[in-house]
């Protein structure tokens, strides 16, 4: 490869030295996919890359390759001299880079891009400047409904989302001025269009994006002390994660409602979600994980017994806490700690009668000790990164870019957080995205360039390269939507599903069957409820046999049981569909199910469990 890379090098200097700017560019551009080779040597590309594309008057193409070698030994002064050759947004984002967020925000401003400019004023502490920005944007059609670039994400429900983290952002500059009544009333409208979108994606069947939604609502809460919206939104999230299988991310977010509910005194909430926790961690059979939280659970409700004595509230309101408490110690055998509380309880101020059952209760423990238990927090090599994105800023900055590919490409080569590899195929699909988005690529005659970005934006595999897919799909178009669905194999997300469903509802059969290709590779594990979707949904058979294909290596309890419901009641395509996924699907659920259920299944269904069993190798 190494070698192949220093002809093409080669080669462009001897078409430098012809005059030959083309070849020069092409031998460049051909050495540059080479995105494996080590750094030195891809540098010794991407230098006469840009000078060859600065020759031959690409200035935003030339400066795409200098903010990757920004980063390494070149720095920024080469970039500097095509500034005044491209237009403001490129500008914006080259200042930003160099660290100078308010000159950044002018241009952004310049360009017309009102939330960007925004958040660079935001990055910049110009909390006033920000605040005007926002409220401009407020009162824009964007804030009044929004739309997105696939026909079944173009909703009301989008544009409520997106309206609703611009009231978000512009209550947080208020808050950051010094204006709480503007604060309050931002507040309160963002809460209102959040919900109303919620709804909306719930109905859709999109929960990930109503996940967004309450996770937003939970921030909002955080930031304007209010607990109620901090708890509806992190009970929502944890019932959608549940929902999706997600058990550990789940359990996190129980752990962060937990924290929040207790860092703000509300202990009865945070008893209540220690209870769930627990319960939830046994159905999964972390004995140890469901034992802490239940111990937690009791402490919790101790508190909130001396929580209501020192507020001087009723004796019997601490009573009915510390009664909480005592079952969830008894529930795992902390028969002392039992005792102790009794004993609290028959010197609380009560009537005489319990006070006298509570010490007869006491005495009965006396001298029983508490049983050995093994209860740990959820292990550290279970937790998933469960840090929350600021998706006020970034779902609202997706919006502006409306789907562009240059864009969205910008702004994973500018992020140095992502590795080398991931920045030079960003790299390459901005230079491609460059012509695809231009007039000329817009065209008939552009359709190879849009489809070799698609499949270069699917190399990513990055959630970021969806707007631009999406907004690619819209081209009315075979070649292209063949390609953006042939992409979508590639992105294991839930909203993949949105684009390759409005592929299944397609005209041209062509279309359908790249959709029905994208439908058996999207197999990961919370793909579950958009595949039954599809299954019940689609008029096509073929269609409902790839769903029915990748459900069988989605390896969950729920995937299993959905297709021995198939296997038992579902029609003989649909059947056939089924056994020939389990008997190539690796996972251990449905094998499990199939040897309990066998002894009671009838013989035809005994017949298909069996024959999925020898082809695994598992004894019937």
């Amino acid at each position: 490869m190494l070698e192949d890379l220093f002809q093409l090098r080669e080669r462009a200097r001897a078409a430098l030295r012809a005059g030959d700017l083309d070849a020069a560019t092409t031998a460049l551009m051909t050495a540059a996919q080479q995105t494996h080779v080590p750094e030195a040597d891809y540098h010794t590309i991407l230098r006469p890359l840009a000078d060859v594309l600065r020759r031959r008057n690409d200035a935003r193409g030339a400066l795409s390759v200098q903010w990757y070698l920004a980063w390494a030994e070149d720095g920024w002064t080469p970039t500097k001299d095509l500034l005044p050759l491209v237009p403001p947004v490129d500008r914006a984002r080259t200042l930003a880079a160099m660290g100078d967020m308010a000159a950044a925000a002018r241009e952004m401003e310049d360009a017309g891009l009102v939330a960007a400019a925004a958040i660079y004023r935001e990055k910049a502490e110009d909390w006033r400047g920000a605040r005007a920005l926002w409220a401009r944007l407020s009162q824009s059609s964007f804030a009044r409904g929004a739309t997105g670039t696939v026909s079944e994400t173009s909703s009301a429900g989008a544009g409520a989302y997106q309206a609703a983290l611009v009231q978000f952002n512009l209550a947080r500059c208020a808050k950051q001025c010094g204006d709480p009544r503007q604060a309050r009333e931002a507040i309160v409208a963002a809460v209102r269009l959040l919900e109303e979108a919620a709804d909306h994606f719930e109905s859709m069947g999109q929960r990930e994006r109503a996940f967004d939604c309450f996770q937003v609502l939970a921030q909002i809460g955080r930031e304007a002390n209010m607990f109620e919206d901090v708890l509806e939104g992190f009970v929502n999230c944890i019932r959608i994660l549940r929902e999706d299988h997600l058990k550990y991310f789940a359990l996190q977010y129980f752990e962060d409602a937990l924290t929040a509910a207790t860092e703000r005194g509300e202990l009865s909430a945070a008893a209540t979600l220690a209870r769930e926790a627990g319960e939830y961690a046994r159905s999964l059979g972390m004995v140890a994980a469901g034992l802490h939280y239940t111990l937690l659970q009791a402490e919790l409700w101790r508190k909130v017994a001396e929580q209501h004595a020192k507020r001087g509230a009723p004796p019997e309101i601490a009573e009915t806490a510390v009664l909480a408490a005592v079952l969830a110690f008894g529930e795992v055998g902390q028969f002392a700690r039992v005792g102790r509380l009794y004993s609290e309880l028959s010197n609380m101020d009560l009537e005489p009668t319990r006070k006298n059952h509570y010490a007869r209760a006491a005495a009965r423990y006396v001298g029983v000790p508490d049983e050995p238990i093994d209860a740990a927090p959820l292990p550290t090599h279970l937790r998933q990164d469960n840090h929350f994105p600021d998706v006020w800023h970034i779902d609202v900055l997706e919006w502006e870019q409306h789907g562009s590919a240059v864009e969205a490409c910008a702004d994973v080569l500018l992020d140095k957080r992502w590795p080398d590899l991931i920045r030079r195929k960003a790299l390459l699909a901005r230079l491609t995205a460059f012509h695809a988005e231009s007039p000329a690529g817009r065209s008939a005659q552009g359709a190879p360039t849009r489809a070799r970005l698609a499949e270069q934006l699917s190399d990513l595999q990055l959630y970021a390269v969806l707007s631009p897919l999406e907004s690619l799909f819209d081209v009315p178009e075979r070649t292209t939507r063949v390609a953006v669905l042939a992409a979508m194999q590639k992105l294991f997300f839930k909203r993949s599903f949105v684009t390759v469903r409005a592929g299944l509802r397609d005209a041209d059969p062509a279309v359908v069957a790249q959709a029905a290709k994208a439908v058996e590779s999207l197999y990961f594990q919370h793909a579950f409820d958009p595949l039954v979707r599809i299954v019940r949904e689609a008029p096509q058979p073929e269609v409902r046999a790839s769903a029915l294909r990748a459900m069988a290596r989605v390896d969950t309890i729920e995937a299993a049981e959905f297709l021995y419901g198939v296997l038992e009641h579902g029609a003989p395509a649909e059947r056939t569909a089924a056994v020939e996924g389990l008997k190539r699907a690796r996972g251990i659920r449905f094998v499990e199910l199939a040897k309990a259920q066998m002894p009671l299944a009838p013989v035809e269904m005994q017949a298909a469990l069996r024959e999925v069993l020898r082809e695994r190798s598992v004894a019937a």
